[in-house]
């Protein structure tokens, strides 16, 4: 059984890589890759493999310890998500100030906001 505090750190870790790679995203914008079968697929332009890479681990890591951090009588570790994503917010806003970076803070912030709440109204009543 894993304590409460290690689950709370793994879940700040998963969201500030994947807030991360978010915001790496927005920075550098998505483009269309042709594959040799005629397919399409989407993803960064070059140089964006770091973001990539984060984007994906940290969102496997965040759905994988979301439930543990929502689903607790604890309040307390269901504010690592809130940390992860204020993390992102700081980083999207350190990367530029146009539209799409405040789009994303908007996001961010609202599920940041979202997180404790959501343990408040309904993890508690139905823990794990």
């Amino acid at each position: 059984m894993i304590s409460e505090g290690w689950r709370a750190a793994i879940g700040s870790v998963g969201a500030s890589a994947f807030c991360w790679g978010v915001a790496g995203g927005v920075h550098l914008g998505l483009e269309m890759h042709s594959r040799a079968r005629g397919g399409n697929s989407w993803g960064l332009p070059e140089g964006g493999g770091w973001y990539e890479f984060a984007w994906f681990a940290g969102f496997i890591v965040t759905i994988y310890s979301a439930p543990g951090l929502l689903r607790r009588t604890a309040w307390w570790p269901s504010l690592s998500l809130s940390f992860g994503t204020g993390i992102g917010i700081i980083t999207v806003l350190t990367l530029g100030q146009g539209t799409r970076y405040w789009v994303a803070v908007a996001v961010m912030a609202a599920v940041g906001i979202a997180s404790p709440v959501a343990n408040r109204l309904w993890g508690r009543h139905h823990p794990i």
